[in-house]
């Protein structure tokens, strides 16, 4: 995984169509109060037809000017959180994977958006079924890509740890907000508590030392 990991944080930019100048160029543009740019890129990032080789190209540029990724940018930064990535390519992927680390351990500002995000995805999307005629919403957990999404996003969370040790104490209660685990299918249930939080607790205990552990399980007990 290491060697996957370093492959990509070297990756070159691609050929594609675009507008404006580069990240950099558009950050340092809009100190100045030039907003312009940043709305063509905002507008960019925000298309639900951009393909692969346009977000690798930006999540690269966006690697190399992380330090400008201040406060100031929080509504760019939530629209990166928002582009769909765990449905992309391997190679997005782990380029989504490589900007989260740079992107925390540059600007903790933005961990727990982050961690959110990431979060958000160990819930199954909503799907509407009929039921005597009318329509309920449910959680589709039996969707293929399920397994191979709590995996990535397991990755994510290292990654993130990594960079910033004392992530499992911001993870814990955005994941007691996103998993009332009374709610949540079995298969859900399993797969978050038993790496997610596993994760979380050997990082808390290798950082500190303390009970941590027994603190994160606690949160397993809310649907027994």
């Amino acid at each position: 995984m290491l060697a996957l990991e370093s492959d990509f944080f070297n990756s070159s930019p691609r050929k594609t169509v675009r507008f404006g100048g580069t990240v950099t160029e558009v950050l340092l543009k809009y100190k100045k109060g030039e907003t312009n740019d940043l709305e063509l890129l905002k507008n960019q990032l925000s298309d639900p037809d951009i393909k692969d080789d346009q977000i690798i190209n930006w999540l690269l540029e966006f690697r190399s000017s992380v330090m400008y990724l201040t406060k100031d940018f929080e509504q760019l930064i939530n629209i990166i959180l928002r582009l769909p990535w765990l449905k992309r390519s391997q190679t997005v992927v782990e380029e989504y994977l490589a900007f989260l680390g740079n992107l925390v351990s540059a600007q903790t500002v933005f961990l727990r958006p982050c961690l959110s995000m990431i979060a958000s995805h160990f819930v199954p999307p909503r799907v509407i079924i009929k039921e005597g005629g009318i329509d309920v919403s449910d959680s589709d957990d039996e969707d293929d890509d399920l397994p191979s999404n709590f995996d990535t996003c397991h990755r994510a969370l290292q990654i993130i740890t990594r960079y910033v040790p004392s992530t499992p104490w911001f993870l814990m209660p955005i994941l007691v907000d996103k998993f009332p685990f009374v709610r949540k299918s079995e298969r859900t249930l399993v797969s978050v508590s038993r790496q997610d939080i596993e994760d979380a607790e050997e990082a808390a205990a290798q950082t500190c030392g303390t009970d941590t552990t027994e603190g994160l399980f606690n949160m397993l007990q809310i649907g027994k």
